[in-house]
């Protein structure tokens, strides 16, 4: 998991090698981690409590915050998920069938889980620059 996640900052603007299917889900995973104490108390801060002054002022910050973080991880995510689509035989062109509503986000998450596509001449080569 960590090493997953140590190479998901260091390819952060890899878009050429490949990411496994069980590295791409560790990152997945460590991110939602990261950002979910963030989003419940965003959540909270809107739904409960909307003319809450205490809870607006902790909503601002929240959303600072949650940016700042979103933003950050955009780039890496977006490029893990290239790798990924790459390592199970896709173009990755496919990342934008994410923006079709409803039927697109599910057929991304089918992508991704789909198993690796053996490719035994570019298999070492990118590989080696992606833990370099």
């Amino acid at each position: 998991m960590f090493n997953a996640y140590k190479n998901f900052w260091k390819g952060y603007v890899n878009f050429t090698g490949r990411s496994t299917r069980s590295e791409y889900w560790w990152i997945y995973f460590t991110n939602l981690l990261i950002c979910l104490p963030a989003y419940m108390k965003y959540h909270d801060a809107v739904s409960t409590r909307p003319y809450n002054l205490e809870a607006l002022r902790s909503l601002q910050a929240m959303s600072g915050f949650y940016f700042f973080l979103a933003a950050i991880l955009m780039l890496p995510s977006i490029a893990v998920t290239v790798r990924r689509l790459r390592d199970a035989g896709f173009h990755w062109a496919f990342i934008f069938i994410a923006l079709v509503p409803i039927v697109g986000p599910i057929a991304l998450i089918v992508m991704l889980a789909w198993p690796s596509k053996k490719d035994e001449d570019a298999d070492t080569e990118e590989q080696d620059q992606i833990t370099a």
